[in-house]
């Protein structure tokens, strides 16, 4: 990598990076925290996909890659394992799963295929059975309190469960929040990162962004509504595609990976332009 490409990259990370530490601040993380989460990831992506083909990836090879001592790369791999508990990550929601459930599944939908509203204690097509299908071992209750205080689900006059909203949207500063950070971010990382290192014999992934730098400020709610309503409904028609093709659990011979498609809003507020060239 030449220095000009240094620079943007420098820079790149450096934008990247505000919105992320905004959030370490917001939620009390301060730099010696967030510089030994750094310190791991190198470790631990190093270790990964920087080892030489044929060859077992030591802490000698790991220290030449990310300039850490070989004493911090054992440390970082003796305590990996418990550090964190990645494998939720990208998991999809127990409530997130009752939602989509109730909106696809004619057990639980009416004669135009919408979500009818639900008996709580009925165990044949109620919503204690719709929990049980789709949650697997959460109680009832617990799903059921859970959608009621994001405001997706809620009880009518004759104490049946109705749908409000088919999203599942945590409130802010959830914990359910801080993991769709991880999982959001990652997704849309790693297809830059996959792009960025195509080549003829790797097919780029979609991704695409439009926008404007002169957008009147007084329509942004407009637009934040449309796209809202509109994407919405797009990711809508793209979950019951990708249910259409799903697995079946007890499946075991017919490959199966995870897939699916971001789309987001982004409002800058008066912070530098990514226009601007580097010195």
């Amino acid at each position: 990598m030449n220095n000009h490409d240094r620079q943007w990259l420098a820079r790149a990370s450096h934008r990247l990076l505000r919105p992320l530490v905004r959030i370490m601040l917001a939620q009390g993380v301060a730099h010696r925290d967030f510089d030994a989460i750094v310190r791991a990831v190198y470790a631990e992506v190093a270790r990964e996909s920087f080892t030489p083909a044929g060859k077992r990836a030591t802490d000698s090879h790991v220290a030449v890659v990310t300039g850490l001592t070989r004493k911090e790369v054992k440390r970082l791999r003796e305590q990996s394992d418990s550090q964190y508990d990645a494998g939720t990550w990208g998991g999809a929601n127990r409530a997130t799963r009752v939602l989509s459930g109730w909106h696809r599944d004619p057990d639980f939908t009416d004669d135009e295929g919408a979500p009818r509203p639900l008996i709580l204690d009925d165990d044949i097509e109620g919503f204690t059975a719709l929990v049980r299908r789709y949650s697997g071992d959460i109680p009832v209750m617990a799903i059921l309190d859970e959608l009621e205080r994001v405001r997706s689900v809620a009880r009518d006059a004759q104490g049946r469960v109705q749908v409000l909203n088919r999203a599942y949207v945590p409130g802010t500063g959830d914990s359910e929040r801080i993991r769709m950070l991880g999982s959001a971010g990652h997704d849309l990382l790693s297809t830059l990162e996959h792009n960025l290192s195509s080549g003829e014999d790797r097919k780029p992934r979609f991704q695409r962004t439009v926008f404007n730098t002169r957008v009147n400020k007084r329509v942004l709610p407009v637009f934040h509504r449309l796209i809202s309503q509109q994407a919405q409904q797009l990711l809508e028609t793209l979950d019951d595609w990708l249910e259409r093709h799903e697995v079946d659990e007890k499946d075991h011979d017919t490959a199966c990976t995870r897939a699916g498609v971001g789309i987001y809003y982004f409002e800058d507020k008066g912070e530098t332009s990514d226009d601007d060239q580097p010195e």
